[in-house]
């Protein structure tokens, strides 16, 4: 009889696999990122709106042939009507769970990870302010838990990001792909608390050009190319 596990999942892309099944790529709260079969997608079986970009699951699977378990039994484990409803919302979901499917790979997240992106989504589902920024926050506080957290050592003498010493530098030392307004808005989000830097005023060009840096910083630190298709949507709709 096939081995049965139970765990709880973050979604963050779907995958066809054949006529009526696909593969769940999500965050597994025990195995780190993996992936799923899911039968009967295509069926009619299956509530697809469960396996949103960062659905939180609870889930049974099962053994398979390979290394790749099935989903037997899912519910949700947080409704989240908030994402699943609210378009600004649901657009900034799928820009989270585009970024987390680029930057983590296989087997990588361990349960501080897992809690802390888990508290994030809820974040998101229950703010009833602003969300204009949650990305750009998002993005910043993502670094740190993957290990390379900015040094906030920003001052009028060091007003400049330098992304491959992941510190701020004065004019005079190096040229920065950060401009000042940028690193100081980095500053900025790395001193305040989360609701503050949340409200902070800025218009879409702004966070259009920060949150493409904070993707090289990214794409430089974890020597990938990060080329994020959903920040465009998120240009459009902010």
């Amino acid at each position: 009889m096939p081995a049965q596990r139970d765990s709880r999942i973050i979604v963050l892309h779907l995958t066809k696999y054949g006529d009526s099944s696909l593969v769940v790529h999500a965050l597994d709260a025990e195995r780190g990122r993996t992936g799923f079969f899911l039968r009967g997608a295509g069926k009619g079986k299956v509530a697809l709106n469960h396996f949103q970009s960062l659905g939180i699951l609870d889930i049974q699977t099962v053994s398979g042939k390979g290394e790749m378990e099935y989903i037997k039994e899912y519910e949700s484990a947080h409704q989240l009507a908030g994402i699943k409803t609210n378009p600004y919302k649901s657009a900034i979901a799928m820009f989270v769970g585009e970024l987390l499917y680029r930057c983590i790979g296989d087997g990588a997240v361990d349960a501080e990870m897992f809690s802390f992106l888990e508290n994030e989504i809820l974040r998101l589902e229950h703010e009833e302010g602003s969300i204009a920024n949650y990305h750009l926050c998002f993005m910043v506080r993502l670094c740190g838990m993957l290990g390379f957290r900015p040094k906030d050592n920003w001052s009028p003498a060091t007003p400049l990001f330098l992304p491959a010493a992941a510190e701020f530098i004065p004019f005079s030392d190096y040229i920065s792909t950060f401009s000042a307004e940028e690193s100081l808005l980095l500053h900025r989000i790395l001193s305040l608390p989360v609701e503050e830097a949340m409200q902070l005023k800025l218009n879409r060009e702004q966070r259009q050009a920060f949150a493409q840096k904070m993707a090289e910083y990214l794409s430089c630190h974890l020597s990938i190319n990060l080329k994020l298709k959903s920040l465009a949507v998120l240009h459009d709709i902010f």
